[in-house]
C-alpha cells in the first residue's frame, strides 16, 4: 500500500522571507545552495477555489533531502498566505513523488483529502492531502515531468559538491550550475 506513494523526498516550510530561511538554513546545517524562483501560479486550487497566486520558492539539498521554503508574494486565500500567519517557518508539509497523480488519487479514493492543487508553468502536478501523516502534516504528492526530475537530481548532485560558498542562487543560474556539473 505505502508503495502508491513512495518514499519522502522533501520537507516543505511556508516562510516570511524564502531569502533569509535560505540563507539560515544553510547557516545552521550545511543544506545547500538554495535556488530561489518566482512562480505564478495560474492553475491554482485551494479549497476547490481557482486562485492565481505568486510564490517565492527556494530549492536546496540537505543530504538526500530536498527543503522547498515557500513565500507567498501576495494576500490572495490560499494554504501559504494562512500558514505564513499562523506558523511562519514551521514544517508544512512532506512530499513525494508519484508517476500517475490522477490514478494515485482515484485508486486510493483520496479526491475528498485534497485541499489545495495545481500545475506550475513547468509541468508539474501536484496536490496537498490535508493533515495526512501523523501528527497533522500536510502530504504533497508531485507529478514532475522528466524535465523537473533532472533538475531535482541535478541539485542534489550540486548540493553533494557545495563548497558552503554563494548559497543563494537564482533560478536562472541552476542551468549554468547544471551545466558545469557535466562538462
Amino acid at each position: 500500500m505505502t508503495a502508491d506513494f513512495g518514499r519522502i523526498v522533501q520537507q516543505g516550510y511556508v516562510v516570511a522571507d524564502a531569502d533569509a530561511a535560505a540563507r539560515e538554513w544553510a547557516e545552521r546545517t550545511g543544506a545547500g545552495p538554495f535556488y530561489v524562483m518566482d512562480q505564478a501560479l495560474d492553475a491554482y486550487v485551494y479549497r476547490g477555489a481557482a486562485t492565481p497566486i505568486r510564490l517565492r520558492i527556494a530549492f536546496g539539498f540537505w543530504a538526500d533531502m530536498q527543503i522547498e521554503l515557500i513565500q507567498p508574494l501576495g494576500d490572495e486565500d490560499s494554504l501559504y498566505s494562512r500558514a505564513v500567519r499562523a506558523d511562519p517557518g514551521k514544517l508544512n508539509h512532506y512530499a513525494c513523488l508519484v508517476d500517475d497523480l490522477d490514478g494515485l488519487l482515484a485508486r486510493r479514493r483520496l479526491q475528498d483529502r485534497v485541499l489545495q492543487s495545481g500545475t506550475m508553468p513547468t509541468g508539474l502536478k501536484f496536490v496537498y492531502l490535508e493533515a495526512f501523516t501523523p501528527g497533522g502534516l500536510h502530504l504533497e504528492l508531485i507529478q514532475p515531468p522528466p524535465t523537473t526530475l533532472m533538475a531535482f537530481q541535478g541539485m542534489e548532485a550540486l548540493a553533494r559538491r557545495w563548497d558552503g560558498r554563494d548559497p543563494l542562487r537564482s533560478g536562472e543560474r541552476l542551468a549554468e550550475d547544471l551545466a558545469a556539473l557535466a562538462g
